[in-house]
C-alpha cells in the first residue's frame, strides 16, 4: 500500500469533531455536512501540496501539507525538520510528524494559531475555506484556490472508494443536464447534456417532432454539449438527441405569450389583465446607460420595490445608485434562468426586461418557507443563524412547498418514521455573488440535506452507510414532478442510473436543484 493510500484510508475513518475538540477548533460552529466539506477539500489540499504523497516533505516527515515549524504552538504535535524543498532557496524548518495519525491532528493544530482565528466561519464551501486560509497567507500562489478546486473530483473518489464505493469516472450514458418543460412560443432557450468521454467530438443529432431535423451539435472533449433553440409553433412539442445507439426523448410544452401580437411597432407592450399585473408606462430606457427621465426612475423603482427587491430605495424618489443597478441585473438574470448575476442593469421599453416586470407573475424576492412539521418540511437555512443564504423567487418558495406536500403524500405518509424534506442554501439576502458556491445568486436553485435512516438528515454521504437510499429516490420523483425544475445535481450512481439526477463534482452530500421561469402571465 502506497503513502498516499495509508492517508487516505486513515482520514476516511478520522472524526473531525473528535480532532476539532482535541486541538481547540469550535467544533460546535462546524456542522457535520460542513466536516465532510472540509474532509474532502483539505485532502485535495494535501494531493496537490504532497505531489499525491511523493514530496520529500511527505516522505521522509510525513508532512503531506508543507507544513511549516512554528514554535511554540506545534511543540507536542511535531518536530522541526530542516530540508530544502523546491518551492524555497535556501533550507527552511518544517513540521515533521512521527506518522500519519499526527499529520492529520498537526494540520488542524497548526490552524487553530492566531492568524486563522475565525476559521470556524468559513468552513461551508471548499472556495470559502480556501479563501479565508489564502487570505491568511497560506499560500502566495494567486491560482492556489482554483488548483485545489480542481482536485476535488480526485479527493471526492478516493474517499469514496476508501469507504468501498467504486464511482465511475464518467457518465455510462447520454444525460441531460438542464432541459426546460414548459417555454414560450418565440423564446430562446438552452439545452445543456453530457456524453461518455470516448464520444467527445462526435455529433449529436437533434431531430424535432420526430421529423424535422435541427443544427447537428458536437460533443466536447470533456463530455458536455448544449445548444439553444426557439419553438415557432405552439403545443406538445417533442425533441430526440441521439448519437450512435443512444437516445433521449424530450417533451417540452410550447406556450402562446398573451402579448405574442405585438411587433416592432408596438409602443408600449401589452400587459396582463390577471391579478398581479401593472402597467408601466416608459417614454424611455432606465438604468445603466438609459436615458433615466425622473417618472421612468421612480416606475421602474416602485414596481421593483413592490416585488421585493428593496435595495433599490425610495420608489418615490428619481435618485439612481448601485442598489437599482444591482436590483436590475438580479431581475434580468432571474427572467433568463441564469444560475449567476449577468444582466445589463437597463430597462428598455418593450424589452423582456419590461414585459416581465408587467407581468401578472413577475419573480418577487423573499425569504423562503418557514418549517412546517405538519407538512414534513424543514428549512434548515433559516433555522441556521450562521448563515444567511435565506431569499429567493416565490417561484422557487412555491416549488420547495410543492415538493414538500408531494413527498409527504406520496412516500412519508407510509414511512412516517422518514426523514422530512430538509433544504439547505438558496440566496443571499441582496441575491448575486456568493463565496460559499459558484451558482447561488439568482434565487432559482436550492440544495437538500440527505435522509438519514434514523429519521434525521444531513452530515452524510450518499456512499454512508447511514445514508436513506429509498427516501432519496422518494424525495427526487417528488423534485421531478415539478414542470419548472430543470436540472437535479446528485452523485449517488444507482439513482442516477434511474435517471433521476445527474452526477456534478461536489454533490457527494447534498442534493441540488435548479428551476427555469414559468411562462409569463
Amino acid at each position: 500500500m502506497s503513502l498516499l493510500d495509508d492517508l487516505v484510508k486513515n482520514y476516511f475513518n478520522k472524526d473531525l469533531a473528535t480532532i476539532f475538540t482535541q486541538v481547540g477548533v469550535e467544533s460546535a460552529k462546524v456542522t457535520a455536512i460542513n466536516r465532510q466539506t472540509l474532509k474532502e477539500v483539505t485532502l485535495a489540499q494535501w494531493l496537490l501540496e504532497s505531489a499525491r504523497g511523493k514530496s520529500e516533505l511527505a516522505i521522509n516527515a510525513n508532512n503531506f501539507a508543507g507544513l511549516k515549524w512554528r514554535n511554540p504552538d506545534m511543540k507536542g504535535f511535531a518536530e522541526p525538520l530542516k530540508i530544502k524543498v523546491p518551492s524555497e532557496l535556501v533550507e527552511v524548518e518544517f513540521c515533521k510528524f512521527q506518522d500519519i495519525d499526527a499529520f492529520i491532528i498537526g494540520y488542524w493544530k497548526f490552524l487553530t494559531r492566531s492568524p486563522y482565528k475565525g476559521l470556524e466561519d468559513h468552513t461551508n464551501t471548499p472556495e470559502n475555506f480556501l479563501g479565508f486560509l489564502q487570505g491568511k497567507g497560506y499560500s502566495s500562489d494567486p491560482k492556489y484556490i482554483s488548483k485545489v478546486v480542481n482536485l476535488l473530483p480526485e479527493a471526492q473518489k478516493l474517499l469514496a472508494n476508501a469507504g468501498g464505493v467504486a464511482i465511475p469516472a464518467s457518465v455510462e450514458q447520454l444525460q441531460l443536464i438542464r432541459v426546460p418543460k414548459e417555454v414560450e412560443l418565440g423564446q430562446n432557450f438552452r439545452i445543456e447534456g453530457v456524453a461518455r468521454l470516448i464520444d467527445s467530438g462526435k455529433l449529436l443529432s437533434i431531430m424535432i417532432d420526430d421529423q424535422l431535423p435541427a443544427v447537428s451539435v458536437r460533443i466536447s472533449e470533456d463530455g458536455k454539449w448544449q445548444f439553444d433553440f426557439v419553438f415557432k409553433q405552439e403545443g406538445d412539442r417533442r425533441m430526440r438527441i441521439a448519437i450512435d445507439d443512444q437516445t433521449l426523448d424530450i417533451k417540452i410544452k410550447v406556450i402562446v405569450p398573451f402579448d405574442n401580437k405585438d411587433d416592432e411597432n408596438t409602443q408600449q407592450p401589452t400587459a396582463s389583465n390577471l391579478p398581479g399585473a401593472k402597467v408601466i408606462k416608459l417614454s424611455g430606457s432606465v438604468g445603466i446607460g438609459g436615458v433615466n427621465k425622473a417618472d421612468d426612475v421612480k416606475a421602474i423603482k416602485a414596481r421593483l420595490y413592490e416585488l421585493g427587491y428593496r435595495w433599490v430605495g425610495d420608489p418615490n424618489s428619481a435618485d439612481r445608485d448601485r442598489g437599482l443597478f444591482d436590483a436590475i441585473k438580479l431581475f434580468q438574470s432571474i427572467i433568463a434562468g441564469r444560475s449567476t448575476v449577468n444582466g445589463d442593469g437597463r430597462v428598455d421599453v418593450g424589452g423582456i426586461t419590461h414585459r416581465w416586470l408587467q407581468a401578472a407573475n413577475a419573480p418577487r424576492w423573499e425569504l423562503m418557507p418557514k418549517s412546517d412539521p405538519d407538512n414534513g418540511f424543514v428549512n434548515g437555512e433559516l433555522e441556521d443563524t450562521q448563515d444567511n443564504h435565506d431569499f429567493g423567487t416565490h417561484w422557487l418558495a412555491d416549488v420547495i412547498k410543492k415538493i414538500a406536500q408531494d413527498y409527504q403524500n406520496s412516500y412519508r405518509k407510509t414511512h412516517p418514521t422518514a426523514a422530512r424534506f430538509a433544504i439547505n442554501d438558496v440566496s443571499l439576502p441582496h441575491g448575486g455573488d456568493t463565496p460559499d458556491h459558484k451558482g447561488h445568486e439568482t434565487g432559482m436553485m436550492c440544495d437538500v440535506y440527505l435522509p438519514k435512516k434514523n429519521g434525521n438528515f444531513g452530515g452524510i454521504v450518499w456512499s454512508s452507510s447511514e445514508y436513506d437510499q429509498d427516501a432519496a429516490r422518494a424525495i427526487l420523483k417528488s423534485i421531478g414532478k415539478q414542470k419548472l425544475v430543470r436540472a437535479v445535481f446528485f452523485n449517488d450512481q444507482q439513482l442516477i442510473k434511474e435517471r433521476l439526477c445527474v452526477s456534478l463534482s461536489g454533490h457527494d452530500n447534498h442534493i441540488h436543484f435548479e428551476i427555469n421561469p414559468p411562462v409569463r402571465s
